[in-house]
């Protein structure tokens, strides 16, 4: 049984290139931002809990 045989071509190259450089670039930021997480707009005296189903729950931390 013979073995087809690939000879990557530009495209080949470029294809596989271009999917090392997205795959380290994630995760350069993955492990250069562990803690990432999206502002809610609301300001540092409010705090939001994330719910199973549906949206977040935010409520006002009582003023001092």
């Amino acid at each position: 049984m013979r073995w087809p045989q690939w000879y990557p071509t530009r495209a080949d190259v470029m294809g596989i290139l271009f999917v090392l450089v997205v795959t380290c670039l994630f995760a350069f930021l993955v492990m250069r931002f562990p803690n990432f997480h999206q502002d809610t707009g609301f300001g540092p005296d409010w705090e939001c809990k994330s719910m199973p189903q549906g949206d977040p729950v935010c409520i006002k931390k009582p003023g001092r």
